[in-house]
């Protein structure tokens, strides 16, 4: 029994880090939706966690397997919690933390990602932080 209860822990460890890293990590880099197929580069496919500070222009939750909204600028964000995606409306302004997945003038993808709380802080940068 006990064996099993440490392997059902660490499954749970492993499988959850990435969750971790998203949701209590200051970002690596806050950048303005304008600013991202520039300036963000460098942080595709690092697994460190960005904000992106945009426009809702679309929310398409009828995919019952993505929560997706899109911001001004090309900007695809696949929230993990279909209920944060369902709060927004087209016009809103939203902070979006998340994984930089893919990043060219056809397509930013950022997943997973949440909504952060628009009080916390914001500060775009353009340089990249080690």
């Amino acid at each position: 029994m006990k064996h099993i209860l440490i392997t059902i822990g660490v499954v749970l460890l492993i499988g959850c880090s990435e969750g971790w890293v998203l949701d209590y990590h200051e970002p690596a880099a806050q950048f303005l939706a304008k600013d991202v197929t520039v300036e963000a580069k460098p942080y595709i496919g690092r697994h460190v966690k960005i904000t992106i500070k945009g426009i809702v222009t679309k929310v398409n939750i009828n995919d019952p397997n993505s929560s997706l909204i899109y911001l001004k600028e090309g900007i695809e964000c696949n929230l993990k919690i279909r209920a944060m995606a369902s709060t927004c409306k087209v016009g809103d302004t939203v902070y979006v933390d998340g994984f930089l997945k893919r990043c060219d003038e056809d397509k930013v993808l950022l997943e997973p990602a949440t909504l952060r709380d628009p009080t916390a802080k914001f500060a775009p940068q353009k340089t990249v932080k080690q």
